[in-house]
């Protein structure tokens, strides 16, 4: 299936779900719908059906995966522009949530669609796998945005970007925690849904760390060097906040190179499906196509 039709699948999911779903409150369901759309790429939704298109897992199960991480995602953007995190005005071109609605409207708004994403999962999945699947692929997805994972890379986010001394692989790892244990949710749930040899498992494994990395790398360069308007948001708001990013251990050539070797990476991890793995690697030259300033060879 194309992305497009992953894409519009994806979003109608996403509406009916949250038009849909008992929310006594309409303030809070307004503020999650500002919230969820428009929304943006939706690289993770797609990342959960291009990899369990890979690994044969129906359709129907990967509409439930794909919604309930895409929740998380947001969520997880709502509450790091909060005042007391990144103190970003602007998400995706418009007023951040909490400065379209107010602060502790943004600070329900991510926990509800933390809970929702849960609910979702467990209350849909038994439909399509066998509860032992879905408290798995529940699991994972749990275990990747809370404090083992997106919650601890925040924390630190905020503790620790901010110190002179700190180092290019204490950085490296705060973003995996933050960032690339989401996108390797994306993975380890689509895994979970069914059986893969070991072989699989790592390699689906090794293009998920390496694309989280390759993404926060591609993020920090475009914050230093991107187009403003482009971005949605504002650009250099680490900087503004006196965090370390990726472009203070490079220059924009090393960087821009250090980018192009994790993209690489990612689909050396991919090269054990041959010819099925298309259209996840017509996938990462689309990432990578986000700034003119990346080129991935050819595929091969």
């Amino acid at each position: 299936m194309p992305n497009t039709a992953y894409i519009l699948r994806h979003e109608q999911n996403l509406r009916h779900l949250l038009e849909t779903t008992p929310i006594p409150a309409p303030a809070i369901r307004e503020a999650m719908l500002y919230a969820v759309f428009p929304g943006g790429k939706r690289v993770r939704p797609l990342l959960v059906y291009l990899s369990g298109e890979l690994l044969d897992v129906p359709l129907a199960t990967l509409d439930i995966i794909a919604v309930a991480i895409e929740l998380i995602h947001a969520y997880s953007l709502v509450h790091d522009d909060l005042p007391a995190m990144d103190n970003d005005n602007m998400r995706r071109g418009k007023p951040s949530c909490h400065r379209a609605f107010d602060e502790a409207t943004a600070i329900l708004v991510g926990d509800g669609l933390q809970a929702l994403a849960i609910d979702f999962l467990l209350s849909e999945l038994p439909q399509t796998l066998p509860l032992s699947r879905v408290l798995s692929v529940t699991h994972e997805l749990v275990r990747a945005c809370g404090p083992a994972g997106m919650v601890s890379g925040q924390s630190l986010d905020l503790s620790e970007l901010v110190q002179p001394d700190i180092t290019e692989t204490t950085l490296a790892k705060i973003h995996d925690l933050k960032t690339g244990r989401l996108m390797l949710a994306c993975m380890n749930m689509t895994l979970a849904a069914t059986e893969s040899q070991a072989e699989t498992v790592h390699a689906l494994r090794q293009f998920a760390t390496h694309l989280g990395l390759a993404f926060q790398m591609q993020d920090d360069y475009l914050d230093s060097y991107g187009n403003h308007d482009a971005l949605g948001k504002g650009r250099a708001s680490d900087q503004a906040n006196h965090k370390h990013t990726f472009a203070n251990y490079y220059s924009k050539e090393a960087l821009k190179k250090a980018i192009q070797t994790h993209f690489q990476k990612t689909e050396q991890a991919l090269s054990i499906f041959a010819e099925r793995a298309m259209p996840l690697n017509h996938f990462l030259h689309e990432l990578l196509g986000r700034s003119h300033a990346f080129l991935l060879p050819a595929s091969k």
